[in-house]
């Protein structure tokens, strides 16, 4: 599963690749809004981990509205330091699909991703999604020559040691 996180906490980040690697996953971050929603399509995330408070422009919640403005249907799960009463509820009507307080619990994270894991389609490695692609492309014949009859004379001789 490929997840997107948007932190500008190094930490948080190395928390989250680690407990991520463990599970076979790939995490790409980026460390504000704006250049998450630039790159998000590139991406192609099967999982969403939104800080709610991000540097730059433009906060976690700005950046999940703006994904489903675009009509984003990518599971976001928001993430934040500042658990306050209707913080959760605030981030679910901003669009994310759940709330994870930090510090974040490595139990929760591991739960988390194997939840939304199940959900996801397996992702193809590059040379997969390459052999699929050759395998499904149909060649064009239109301008091909049959190819012509191999008469028994002009096989090249052979014994049975050279098979």
């Amino acid at each position: 599963m490929r997840i997107l996180y948007v932190e500008d906490n190094p930490a948080n980040v190395f928390l989250v690749k680690r407990v991520a690697k463990m599970g076979n996953h790939e995490v790409i971050s980026f460390v504000d809004g704006t250049e998450a929603l630039a790159r998000f399509h590139s991406v192609n995330p099967d999982l969403v981990l939104m800080d709610i408070q991000i540097s730059g422009e433009l906060n976690g919640l700005e950046v999940v509205q703006r994904l489903r403005a675009d009509g984003v249907k990518t599971p976001i799960v928001a993430v934040t330091a500042y658990a306050m009463v209707g913080d959760r509820e605030r981030c679910l009507e901003a669009g994310c699909d759940d709330y994870m307080a930090k510090p974040l619990p490595i139990p929760h994270l591991v739960q988390l991703f194997q939840q939304y894991a199940q959900n996801t389609p397996a992702r193809l490695s590059t040379s997969e999604r390459l052999a699929v692609s050759v395998l499904q492309e149909k060649p064009d014949m239109s301008d091909t020559q049959p190819l012509p009859a191999i008469r028994e004379e002009d096989a090249p001789a052979s014994s049975p040691a050279d098979l």
